[in-house]
């Protein structure tokens, strides 16, 4: 598989905080040890450091980031992204941010847990379990 997945804030929230049974974190292990491009867009990396800061220290937050920022590609929402997603016929502005970067980098596949926010996307969109039941078995 050679895919390049745009990864939404909200997967990486669940598996940081450990509130999918391990889903999202067998997700990424699946992803980091496949040809897989994995993206996601500099405000998550903002919006995740700020809900975790209750669960780790500022070290740990530090070390998730440069993980991040490490393994991943960053994706910078330009004025461009955040006018698309501003006029779009998206429901929610910041998944609207996300669904814009990921089209702007071509990916093949978004994978977040609110499939429903992405009902317009011309991308394919699956959800952690749905990935699991076609990539992982």
């Amino acid at each position: 598989m050679n895919f390049k997945v745009f990864i939404d804030t909200n997967v990486f929230l669940d598996s940081y905080l450990e509130r999918d049974n391990g889903v999202a974190k067998s997700l990424f292990d699946f992803l980091e040890n496949s040809n897989t491009e994995i993206y996601l867009n500099d405000i998550s990396i903002i919006n995740i450091a700020y809900i975790i800061r209750k669960k780790f220290s500022k070290d740990e937050i530090k070390e998730k980031i440069n993980l991040m920022t490490n393994q991943y590609h960053i994706v910078c929402a330009s004025e461009r992204i955040i006018i698309d997603a501003n006029n779009s016929n998206f429901k929610d502005f910041e998944d609207s941010v996300q669904y814009f970067c990921a089209k702007g980098i071509e990916a093949d596949l978004i994978i977040t847990n609110n499939k429903k926010d992405f009902t317009f996307s011309e991308i394919e969109v699956l959800s952690p379990v749905e990935f699991g039941l076609l990539y992982l078995d």
